[in-house]
């Protein structure tokens, strides 16, 4: 997978620690030039998500290929440094404004990123598994009690758009129908139990 994209190393782990809360449902990516890491949550390499595991991988490879971390690195400090400067030298009312619209125009590239890595997913793993995987993740979300909703929904929004949008553009991207088999898909059972055999040509 590495090589197929130009990296010299893409290593994955699995870990709840990085996480506050030690989420399992969390992935992150992080590049170096063209290196690569990604961080899963132990919950996706349980028997009920591992199916998920292919969408998850592709959509955080995207965000190493875009170099969003770095990306996201340069924005957020352009965006400190000019609030400051709108702070120091614009009258109140103006500063407040631009701090609500350069913090307004990061929130919408954060959203376009992940977008974007959902279309990588989608057309690497096809359209229905990432829509199988935020309606799971929706219904998920509806049974935690009303304020662990609430605060998912606000610690989330200002870096990742809501389930129901990412299901509406995968609905609507151009993807192929029929993509090929990915290499971390769950293979179906065979008769007697055990994983049906790849064909390797």
């Amino acid at each position: 997978m590495a090589r197929a994209h130009h990296l010299q190393r893409l290593s994955i782990a699995f870990t709840d620690g990085w996480h506050p809360d030690c989420d399992g449902n969390e992935a992150a990516s992080v590049s170096d030039g063209r290196r690569g890491h990604v961080w899963l949550g132990s919950d996706w390499f349980g028997p009920d998500e591992t199916i998920h595991l292919p969408v998850v991988v592709e959509h955080e490879l995207g965000h190493i290929l875009r170099r969003d971390n770095q990306r996201s690195t340069v924005l957020q400090a352009a965006g400190m440094l000019l609030m400051v400067l709108a702070t120091a030298w614009l009258p109140l009312t103006v500063a407040v404004l631009t701090t609500v619209a350069l913090r307004l125009l990061y929130i919408g590239w954060a959203w376009h990123s992940e977008l974007a890595c959902d279309t990588r997913a989608v057309r690497a793993c096809g359209r229905l598994p990432v829509i199988f995987l935020w309606r799971r993740s929706t219904e998920l979300l509806r049974t935690l009690p009303w304020p662990a909703r609430l605060w998912h929904g606000l610690r989330s929004a200002p870096t990742h758009p809501p389930f129901r949008l990412r299901i509406w553009w995968a609905q609507r991207i151009t993807a192929p129908a029929a993509p090929a088999p990915h290499p971390l898909a769950v293979l179906p059972e065979a008769p007697g139990g055990n994983p049906a055999p790849r064909c390797v040509s």
